[in-house]
Protein backbone atom coordinates (compact mmCIF):
# COMPACT_ATOMS: atom_id res chain seq x y z
CA UNK A 1 0.00 0.00 0.00
CA UNK A 2 3.13 2.68 1.17
CA UNK A 3 4.68 1.53 -2.52
CA UNK A 4 1.77 2.38 -4.46
CA UNK A 5 0.96 5.90 -2.17
CA UNK A 6 4.77 6.55 -3.34
CA UNK A 7 4.38 5.50 -7.23
CA UNK A 8 1.22 7.77 -7.18
CA UNK A 9 3.39 11.03 -5.93
CA UNK A 10 6.07 10.39 -8.25
CA UNK A 11 4.00 9.94 -11.14
CA UNK A 12 2.18 13.42 -10.20
CA UNK A 13 5.85 14.96 -9.77
CA UNK A 14 6.40 13.78 -12.98
CA UNK A 15 3.67 15.22 -14.58
CA UNK A 16 3.65 18.25 -13.24
CA UNK A 17 7.02 18.82 -14.12
CA UNK A 18 6.12 18.49 -18.11
CA UNK A 19 3.09 20.67 -17.84
CA UNK A 20 5.78 23.16 -15.94
CA UNK A 21 7.84 23.03 -19.27
CA UNK A 22 5.13 23.19 -21.84
CA UNK A 23 4.36 26.18 -20.02
CA UNK A 24 7.54 27.58 -20.27
CA UNK A 25 7.83 26.96 -23.91
CA UNK A 26 4.40 28.18 -24.53
CA UNK A 27 5.61 31.20 -22.63
CA UNK A 28 8.74 31.59 -24.65
CA UNK A 29 7.02 30.92 -28.22
CA UNK A 30 4.44 33.92 -26.40
CA UNK A 31 7.67 36.17 -26.20
CA UNK A 32 9.41 36.34 -29.14
CA UNK A 33 6.28 36.84 -31.00
CA UNK A 34 5.65 40.13 -28.83
CA UNK A 35 8.81 40.86 -29.28
CA UNK A 36 8.61 39.95 -33.28
CA UNK A 37 5.68 42.15 -33.07
CA UNK A 38 7.24 45.25 -31.19
CA UNK A 39 9.92 45.20 -34.14
CA UNK A 40 7.89 44.82 -36.73
CA UNK A 41 5.84 47.98 -35.39
CA UNK A 42 8.63 50.33 -34.87
CA UNK A 43 9.90 49.00 -38.39
CA UNK A 44 6.94 49.79 -39.82
CA UNK A 45 6.37 53.21 -38.13
CA UNK A 46 9.57 54.47 -37.79
CA UNK A 47 9.68 57.03 -40.39
CA UNK A 48 6.54 58.99 -38.82
CA UNK A 49 8.06 58.21 -35.51
CA UNK A 50 10.99 60.14 -36.55
CA UNK A 51 9.81 62.91 -38.15
CA UNK A 52 7.32 63.57 -35.43
CA UNK A 53 10.39 63.92 -33.04
CA UNK A 54 11.98 66.28 -35.38
CA UNK A 55 9.78 68.67 -35.92
CA UNK A 56 7.42 68.12 -32.48
CA UNK A 57 10.92 68.37 -30.09
CA UNK A 58 13.31 69.96 -32.65
CA UNK A 59 11.93 72.25 -35.23
CA UNK A 60 13.50 75.72 -33.75
CA UNK A 61 11.22 78.01 -35.85
CA UNK A 62 8.24 77.84 -33.17
CA UNK A 63 6.37 80.82 -33.74
CA UNK A 64 5.82 78.81 -37.81
CA UNK A 65 4.86 75.47 -35.50
CA UNK A 66 2.78 77.49 -33.04
CA UNK A 67 0.88 79.42 -36.10
CA UNK A 68 0.53 75.81 -37.44
CA UNK A 69 -1.21 74.15 -34.59
CA UNK A 70 -3.39 77.19 -33.74
CA UNK A 71 -5.12 76.57 -37.48
CA UNK A 72 -5.80 72.98 -36.42
CA UNK A 73 -6.50 73.09 -32.65
CA UNK A 74 -8.72 75.09 -30.37
CA UNK A 75 -6.73 77.43 -28.15
CA UNK A 76 -8.06 76.03 -25.04
CA UNK A 77 -7.38 72.44 -25.93
CA UNK A 78 -3.62 73.02 -26.92
CA UNK A 79 -1.24 70.24 -24.80
CA UNK A 80 1.97 71.11 -26.63
CA UNK A 81 4.20 70.45 -30.07
CA UNK A 82 4.91 66.86 -29.24
CA UNK A 83 1.37 65.93 -27.81
CA UNK A 84 -0.92 67.51 -30.44
CA UNK A 85 1.50 66.46 -33.46
CA UNK A 86 -0.59 63.12 -34.38
CA UNK A 87 -3.85 65.26 -34.40
CA UNK A 88 -2.50 68.12 -36.27
CA UNK A 89 -1.43 65.60 -38.64
CA UNK A 90 -4.66 63.61 -39.02
CA UNK A 91 -6.48 67.45 -39.38
CA UNK A 92 -4.26 68.44 -42.08
CA UNK A 93 -4.58 65.02 -44.27
CA UNK A 94 -7.98 65.40 -43.33
CA UNK A 95 -8.65 68.63 -44.90
CA UNK A 96 -6.61 68.02 -47.70
CA UNK A 97 -8.83 65.15 -48.75
CA UNK A 98 -11.89 67.23 -48.10
CA UNK A 99 -9.79 70.08 -50.75
CA UNK A 100 -8.90 67.68 -53.32
CA UNK A 101 -12.61 65.54 -53.12
CA UNK A 102 -14.80 68.45 -52.32
CA UNK A 103 -15.86 65.88 -49.43
CA UNK A 104 -16.91 67.76 -46.51
CA UNK A 105 -17.14 64.81 -44.80
CA UNK A 106 -14.03 63.87 -43.87
CA UNK A 107 -12.38 65.87 -40.03
CA UNK A 108 -11.39 65.74 -37.62
CA UNK A 109 -13.84 66.81 -34.24
CA UNK A 110 -12.38 68.24 -31.59
CA UNK A 111 -14.34 67.23 -28.28
CA UNK A 112 -16.26 70.37 -27.80
CA UNK A 113 -17.58 69.75 -31.64
CA UNK A 114 -18.50 66.24 -31.06
CA UNK A 115 -20.46 66.84 -27.77
CA UNK A 116 -21.92 70.04 -29.46
CA UNK A 117 -23.04 67.79 -32.97
CA UNK A 118 -24.83 64.63 -30.59
CA UNK A 119 -26.45 67.77 -28.65
CA UNK A 120 -27.43 68.63 -31.86
CA UNK A 121 -28.63 66.02 -33.15
CA UNK A 122 -30.53 65.17 -30.58
CA UNK A 123 -32.28 68.66 -30.09
CA UNK A 124 -32.84 68.57 -34.27
CA UNK A 125 -34.93 64.55 -33.39
CA UNK A 126 -37.00 66.02 -31.01
CA UNK A 127 -38.61 68.10 -33.62
CA UNK A 128 -40.25 65.01 -35.26
CA UNK A 129 -43.96 65.01 -35.48
CA UNK A 130 -47.23 63.41 -36.43
CA UNK A 131 -50.20 64.97 -37.88
CA UNK A 132 -53.82 63.92 -38.45
CA UNK A 133 -55.14 65.73 -41.72
CA UNK A 134 -58.19 64.17 -42.45
CA UNK A 135 -59.86 61.27 -41.26
CA UNK A 136 -57.59 59.60 -44.34
CA UNK A 137 -54.22 60.80 -44.29
CA UNK A 138 -51.78 61.00 -41.49
CA UNK A 139 -48.39 63.15 -41.98
CA UNK A 140 -45.47 61.90 -40.72
CA UNK A 141 -42.40 64.15 -40.47
CA UNK A 142 -38.68 63.27 -39.38
CA UNK A 143 -35.76 65.86 -39.62
CA UNK A 144 -32.89 63.60 -39.54
CA UNK A 145 -32.35 59.36 -39.38
CA UNK A 146 -31.00 58.42 -35.66
CA UNK A 147 -32.00 56.42 -33.21
CA UNK A 148 -34.39 58.78 -31.46
CA UNK A 149 -36.42 59.64 -34.85
CA UNK A 150 -36.55 55.49 -35.79
CA UNK A 151 -37.83 54.84 -32.83
CA UNK A 152 -40.34 57.49 -32.90
CA UNK A 153 -41.62 55.87 -36.01
CA UNK A 154 -41.54 52.49 -34.43
CA UNK A 155 -43.37 53.74 -31.37
CA UNK A 156 -46.06 55.20 -32.90
CA UNK A 157 -46.27 52.76 -36.22
CA UNK A 158 -49.30 51.79 -34.47
CA UNK A 159 -51.49 54.70 -35.05
CA UNK A 160 -49.70 55.47 -38.10
CA UNK A 161 -51.45 52.06 -39.71
CA UNK A 162 -54.65 53.26 -39.10
CA UNK A 163 -54.60 55.87 -41.85
CA UNK A 164 -54.57 54.63 -45.42
CA UNK A 165 -52.66 57.49 -46.45
CA UNK A 166 -49.74 58.31 -45.63
CA UNK A 167 -47.73 61.99 -46.49
CA UNK A 168 -43.91 61.33 -45.34
CA UNK A 169 -42.26 64.56 -45.09
CA UNK A 170 -38.63 64.24 -45.05
CA UNK A 171 -37.66 68.11 -46.20
CA UNK A 172 -34.67 68.91 -44.69
CA UNK A 173 -34.18 65.69 -43.42
CA UNK A 174 -29.85 65.45 -43.61
CA UNK A 175 -29.83 62.08 -43.05
CA UNK A 176 -27.76 60.12 -39.88
CA UNK A 177 -27.16 56.50 -39.09
CA UNK A 178 -27.47 53.84 -41.86
CA UNK A 179 -28.86 51.04 -39.56
CA UNK A 180 -31.59 53.58 -38.31
CA UNK A 181 -32.37 54.29 -41.94
CA UNK A 182 -32.37 50.22 -42.28
CA UNK A 183 -34.81 50.06 -39.57
CA UNK A 184 -36.89 52.69 -40.52
CA UNK A 185 -37.18 50.90 -44.51
CA UNK A 186 -37.90 47.76 -42.54
CA UNK A 187 -41.37 48.64 -41.87
CA UNK A 188 -42.46 49.46 -45.22
CA UNK A 189 -40.46 47.22 -47.52
CA UNK A 190 -41.58 42.97 -47.97
CA UNK A 191 -38.82 41.01 -45.89
CA UNK A 192 -35.99 39.55 -48.36
CA UNK A 193 -36.43 42.90 -50.28
CA UNK A 194 -33.08 44.69 -51.26
CA UNK A 195 -32.32 48.23 -49.26
CA UNK A 196 -29.12 49.49 -50.36
CA UNK A 197 -25.85 47.82 -51.10
CA UNK A 198 -22.59 49.29 -49.64
CA UNK A 199 -19.23 49.23 -51.04
CA UNK A 200 -15.93 49.53 -49.22
CA UNK A 201 -12.57 49.27 -50.00
CA UNK A 202 -12.21 46.27 -47.94
CA UNK A 203 -14.75 43.11 -49.45
CA UNK A 204 -15.13 41.58 -45.95
CA UNK A 205 -17.30 44.85 -45.27
CA UNK A 206 -19.08 45.40 -48.48
CA UNK A 207 -22.56 44.27 -48.03
CA UNK A 208 -26.08 43.70 -49.55
CA UNK A 209 -28.65 45.41 -47.12
CA UNK A 210 -31.69 43.48 -47.13
CA UNK A 211 -35.31 44.00 -45.18
CA UNK A 212 -35.39 41.54 -41.80
CA UNK A 213 -39.15 41.23 -41.49
CA UNK A 214 -42.55 41.68 -43.02
CA UNK A 215 -43.57 44.69 -43.79
CA UNK A 216 -45.40 46.51 -41.18
CA UNK A 217 -47.11 49.24 -43.18
CA UNK A 218 -49.69 48.90 -45.62
CA UNK A 219 -50.74 52.00 -46.94
CA UNK A 220 -52.97 52.50 -50.05
CA UNK A 221 -51.10 56.22 -50.88
CA UNK A 222 -48.10 57.06 -49.89
CA UNK A 223 -46.80 60.49 -50.98
CA UNK A 224 -42.87 61.93 -50.11
CA UNK A 225 -41.71 64.99 -49.56
CA UNK A 226 -38.37 65.84 -50.75
CA UNK A 227 -36.60 69.24 -51.44
CA UNK A 228 -32.89 70.26 -52.18
CA UNK A 229 -31.47 69.50 -48.53
CA UNK A 230 -33.30 65.91 -47.93
CA UNK A 231 -29.86 64.23 -48.20
CA UNK A 232 -27.35 60.71 -47.16
CA UNK A 233 -29.34 57.90 -45.78
CA UNK A 234 -33.04 60.02 -46.20
CA UNK A 235 -32.15 59.66 -49.71
CA UNK A 236 -31.49 56.01 -49.36
CA UNK A 237 -34.66 55.63 -47.66
CA UNK A 238 -36.58 57.46 -50.44
CA UNK A 239 -34.69 54.95 -52.90
CA UNK A 240 -35.96 51.91 -51.08
CA UNK A 241 -39.49 52.69 -50.60
CA UNK A 242 -40.01 53.75 -54.17
CA UNK A 243 -38.19 50.72 -55.68
CA UNK A 244 -40.20 48.13 -53.24
CA UNK A 245 -43.67 49.66 -52.36
CA UNK A 246 -45.62 50.26 -55.70
CA UNK A 247 -47.76 53.19 -53.48
CA UNK A 248 -45.44 55.56 -53.27
CA UNK A 249 -45.43 59.29 -55.36
CA UNK A 250 -42.12 61.54 -54.56
CA UNK A 251 -43.01 65.10 -54.96
CA UNK A 252 -41.05 68.30 -54.89
CA UNK A 253 -37.61 68.89 -56.13
CA UNK A 254 -34.52 66.89 -56.66
CA UNK A 255 -32.64 65.73 -53.62
CA UNK A 256 -29.18 66.54 -52.32
CA UNK A 257 -27.31 63.93 -53.66
CA UNK A 258 -24.90 62.42 -51.10
CA UNK A 259 -24.30 58.63 -51.74
CA UNK A 260 -21.93 58.03 -49.38
CA UNK A 261 -21.29 57.28 -45.70
CA UNK A 262 -18.29 57.74 -43.27
CA UNK A 263 -17.50 56.01 -40.07
CA UNK A 264 -16.38 58.04 -37.00
CA UNK A 265 -14.12 56.73 -34.51
CA UNK A 266 -13.17 57.80 -31.12
CA UNK A 267 -9.52 58.76 -30.34
CA UNK A 268 -7.54 60.01 -27.35
CA UNK A 269 -8.97 62.66 -25.10
CA UNK A 270 -12.41 63.04 -26.71
CA UNK A 271 -11.54 63.52 -29.91
CA UNK A 272 -12.77 61.58 -32.50
CA UNK A 273 -12.00 61.20 -36.61
CA UNK A 274 -15.09 60.93 -39.54
CA UNK A 275 -13.97 59.64 -42.65
CA UNK A 276 -15.72 58.58 -45.81
CA UNK A 277 -15.21 54.60 -46.21
CA UNK A 278 -18.95 53.67 -48.16
CA UNK A 279 -20.44 54.13 -51.15
CA UNK A 280 -23.71 53.52 -50.91
CA UNK A 281 -25.79 52.29 -53.65
CA UNK A 282 -29.63 52.14 -54.06
CA UNK A 283 -31.75 48.90 -54.39
CA UNK A 284 -30.79 48.73 -58.16
CA UNK A 285 -27.11 49.45 -57.63
CA UNK A 286 -27.37 53.02 -58.53
CA UNK A 287 -25.32 55.82 -57.37
CA UNK A 288 -26.90 58.87 -56.43
CA UNK A 289 -24.00 60.77 -55.50
CA UNK A 290 -23.75 64.62 -56.55
CA UNK A 291 -27.01 64.06 -58.94
CA UNK A 292 -29.79 63.40 -56.70
CA UNK A 293 -33.05 61.98 -56.98
CA UNK A 294 -35.27 63.47 -58.98
CA UNK A 295 -39.06 63.98 -57.94
CA UNK A 296 -41.84 61.98 -59.60
CA UNK A 297 -43.62 65.03 -59.38
CA UNK A 298 -42.26 68.55 -59.61
CA UNK A 299 -43.78 70.90 -56.18
CA UNK A 300 -45.76 73.84 -57.23
CA UNK A 301 -43.76 76.75 -55.35
CA UNK A 302 -46.68 78.80 -54.83
CA UNK A 303 -49.13 76.03 -53.30
CA UNK A 304 -48.55 74.62 -50.29
CA UNK A 305 -46.62 71.07 -50.25
CA UNK A 306 -49.05 69.74 -48.08
CA UNK A 307 -52.11 70.75 -49.64
CA UNK A 308 -50.48 68.91 -53.23
CA UNK A 309 -49.62 65.74 -51.55
CA UNK A 310 -53.21 65.62 -50.08
CA UNK A 311 -54.62 66.11 -53.52
CA UNK A 312 -52.15 62.78 -54.99
CA UNK A 313 -53.28 60.87 -52.54
CA UNK A 314 -56.68 61.57 -53.64
CA UNK A 315 -56.19 61.10 -56.96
Amino acid sequence: MIEKIKNWFKNKKVISEEKLRRRYRALKVCLFLMLGLFGFTVYANYDYWVFKLLIANNYVLTDALDELYSRHILPENRRGFHRDFDRVVISVVTGQLSEINNDRFTYLYAPQQIRAVREADRAIARTASIEAINEDTVLLFIPNISRATRQFVQNNRDYLAQYPNLIFDLRGNYGGWLADFHRIADLFVPQGAIIAFEETRMPMFTRTITASNDAFFEFRNIVILQNNRTASSAEGLILALSEHVPEVVTLGETTFGKGIGQVTIPLTRGYAVRATVLNVLGPQGQSIHQIGIAPDIEADPDIDWVEQALGIARK
